[in-house]
């Protein structure tokens, strides 16, 4: 039995380096990235070789889980091929690494041992300053390659709340081609707008830009980023809430009044029945009055809030037999002379009302 998949921690840090590095990675390839790294610990001096189950990452990242292995072991392979490229300004030095030294597949065992390659330590280990911070829960979420790569990007400069990205490093840092989204409006669509609807819907971040020309050119995107108020988007939804719950119980507050009931015994009947049964008992005795079975729509509504009715569904009819269940006899007679009174029907014509 494959056991749980296991996220470490909530938070991941990367060197600002590591952050702005040329690479390109599918979206396979990111979550195993991203995975890798909620398994390092702030004391690790070096890197350790860390167990991934196969089968739950598939469901985890709702990947094929049929062709698992086959997948697994094609993304493995291209995180150890892929160079990315690291710029150190200050130095003046640039490292070309791999993402992976190393993945052993236990195929009884039903998961693969991966490892970093040992050139990132001063990029991921023990990282004292210089350093971003990256919500790994949000990054998850998100299925645009590119939008992962913004948020990171961006996240490097919240506490700044803006970055000025030029063109050409934004299509270097998300490892697009030259003949890739050559015209501008096609990068617009498919990477920008992409990212900035992606990110500010799923994750705990909203993000906008404005476009700096240079004659008619976009020469550079200046992004926005700020924290969502989640405390006041929940107080919004609570807000939205009460709203709708009131305006329903205004409705059927409106629907009872119509039968001749004061706004008092209305409010009185929604406050002690509860909305759900007098909306039942409301489309009850509309049922009935369609079929002209009514002298006293009045009583019936009252009787139908009282016993609970519920509209028939199956047979186009109305039940009489009150939604929590059955009565007894006693109860049964006083029904019997409550319905004979409202209806002037026989008894016979319990418990289902139709016409005799």
């Amino acid at each position: 039995m494959a056991k749980k998949l296991i996220i470490d921690k909530s938070f991941v840090v990367k060197s600002n380096a590591l952050v702005e590095a040329r690479y390109r990675l599918s979206l396979q390839e990111s979550q195993v990235v991203l995975w890798l790294l909620t398994q390092i610990r702030p004391d690790d001096e070096d890197f350790k070789p860390h167990r991934l189950e196969i089968a739950e990452f598939a469901k985890f990242t709702k990947t094929d889980v049929e062709g698992k292995y086959k997948e697994m072991r094609n993304t493995t392979k291209r995180l150890m091929q892929r160079v990315m490229e690291i710029y150190e300004p200050q130095t003046k030095e640039l490292l070309q690494v791999s993402w992976l030294s190393s993945a052993h597949y236990k195929y009884k065992q039903g998961y693969v041992s991966l490892k970093f390659d040992p050139g990132l330590k001063p990029y991921l280990l023990q990282l004292k300053s210089q350093f971003t911070k990256i919500n790994i829960i949000d990054t998850l979420k998100l299925k645009s390659v590119y939008a992962i790569r913004i948020l990171e990007l961006l996240l490097q400069y919240l506490s700044i709340g803006h970055r000025k990205i030029n063109i050409a490093e934004l299509r270097a840092y998300c490892g697009i081609e030259e003949n890739e989204y050559a015209d501008y409006l096609d990068l617009k669509r498919k990477v920008i707008e992409k990212a900035k609807s992606e990110i500010t819907a799923k994750t705990a971040y909203e993000i906008d830009y404005k476009e700096i020309k240079e004659s008619r050119k976009v020469v550079a995107i200046e992004w926005q980023i700020k924290k969502k108020n989640l405390a006041a988007e929940k107080h919004q939804k609570e807000v939205q809430a009460l709203a709708a719950e009131i305006n329903t119980k205004s409705m059927l507050i409106r629907d009872i009044m119509e039968y001749g009931y004061s706004k008092a015994s209305a409010r009185k009947f929604v406050e002690e029945a509860g909305e759900f049964v007098v909306k039942n008992a409301l489309l009850s005795v509309s049922a009935n009055l369609k079929k002209n079975q009514v002298k006293n729509p009045k009583a019936m509504l009252r009787v139908a809030i009282r016993e609970k009715w519920v509209p028939n569904q199956a047979k186009g009819e109305v039940s009489s037999v009150p939604a929590s269940g059955g009565v007894t006899q006693e109860e049964k007679e006083v029904q019997v002379s409550v319905y004979e009174e409202i209806f002037k029907l026989p008894a016979s014509c319990m418990p289902v009302f139709k016409k005799c």
